[in-house]
């Protein structure tokens, strides 16, 4: 994915499905996305083009420069470069953060 702010992002699945005419896309299984900065790990990702957001979900590890987070969900704005991060059950969010 080629996005304005000149970032390319590449996303890495074992299935995947793609709706030419909205150009959202469901990527399934070991997916891997990695921008050259950020590398987020999941068993599903959802970018949805027609929302211009993304969605990671089932066993996401996101590894960044300032640091780990582990999660069931995050939800990422692609307009307000905003993460949300949540768990399916009470269970606490685990995050590192390196200074």
């Amino acid at each position: 994915i080629y996005l304005n702010d000149g970032r390319i992002v590449n996303i890495i699945s074992d299935t995947g499905r793609y709706n030419k005419e909205s150009h959202d896309c469901w990527f399934e299984k070991n997916v891997v996305v990695d921008d050259g900065e950020t590398k987020i790990f999941a068993e599903n990702l959802d970018l949805l083009a027609t929302e211009n957001f993304i969605k990671a979900y089932n066993d996401v590890k996101l590894n960044n420069p300032m640091g780990v987070l582990v999660a069931d969900k995050i939800d990422y704005d692609l307009k307000t470069k905003y993460f949300k991060v949540s768990m399916f059950s009470d269970e606490t969010v685990k995050m590192k953060v390196i200074k």
